[in-house]
């Protein structure tokens, strides 16, 4: 594996707790701490810039702790001697690098902190097939290897909703998997970090999504809640098979393109606090 340019990682870090210990059932804000704290150790200008507020796109995304099981109360127990996973996407290299460079560097065993919980790290995996959510894998490759399917069934493992901003009475969120939303979403991000060469016709996709794009088939959709600090977000997850009725391969290419960047960007809102998570099924 290398770490071109053109790269994206799906990293997975595979822990165990050392000793017994409560996390929040949403603890996506500590994840992305977390995060933000590795990288920082090793380049600390790089972790100040993905802090900004207000970015339009952040090139990467964390999972909600994987294996943790279910809730009590608004809070998980976790047992030393069991182990959990949690995910971290990165869409720009020098990221994926410094990310890695700080375990590489560091001296005894590396752990990670989710808030007071001080979890070791046993293993990090990136190779395809190592885990189901490991992988990596090039813009170029993305764009090279889509085929013109008809139809793309996109699983939605943690809450995703839309945000419209501001209102006057309060913040506006979609929580339905509609396609202009859901591929929009996706668009938007390709777009922002895609190389030049390979940005899509926003306008062109969209107009075919609004016209041609359906949904076909909806398994599990439900919502969920998850309880940040500042306030309570809700989200859908669930399966959904969307129908590309119109019949044209380019841009059913660049949909299906979007739909594998999907494991990595994540879709809709909040994607570096757990939220978001999703992946196509074949």
């Amino acid at each position: 594996m290398n770490c071109d340019t053109d790269m994206l990682y799906s990293i997975i870090l595979k822990l165990t707790p050392t000793c017994e210990v409560t996390v929040g059932a949403t603890m996506g804000h500590q994840a992305h701490a977390a995060f933000l704290r590795t990288v920082r150790e090793s380049d600390p200008a790089l972790a100040e810039v993905l802090h900004l507020p207000n970015s339009p796109t952040r090139p990467f995304t964390v999972s909600p702790l994987l294996r943790a099981g279910q809730a009590r109360d608004g809070e998980m127990r976790l047992s030393p001697r069991r182990d959990y996973f949690l995910r971290f996407t990165v869409l720009y290299p020098p990221i994926y690098q410094h990310f890695m460079a700080r375990f590489l560097k560091g001296e005894g065993r590396p752990v990670i902190h989710l808030g007071q919980a001080e979890l070791l790290i046993k293993e990090i995996l990136t190779t395809p097939g190592s885990h189901p959510w490991a992988s990596y894998t090039s813009w170029a490759q993305l764009a090279a290897e889509a085929s013109p399917e008809p139809e793309i069934t996109l699983a939605f493992t943690a809450p995703t909703a839309f945000g419209f901003g501001q209102k006057g009475w309060g913040k506006k969120v979609v929580v339905l998997p509609e396609p202009d939303l859901v591929f929009g979403s996706l668009l938007r991000s390709w777009n922002d970090l895609a190389p030049p060469p390979l940005k899509l016709d926003r306008k062109a996709l969209m107009s075919y999504v609004e016209e041609h794009v359906v949904v076909k088939r909806l398994r599990g959709l439900k919502t969920q809640m998850l309880r940040f600090r500042r306030s309570p977000q809700i989200g859908f997850v669930g399966q959904v098979t969307y129908g590309l009725m119109g019949e044209d391969d380019p841009t059913r290419c660049q949909l299906n393109a979007l739909a594998d960047y999907a494991f990595y960007a994540g879709v809709g809102i909040k994607t570096t606090m757990g939220m978001g998570q999703a992946r196509r099924l074949t």
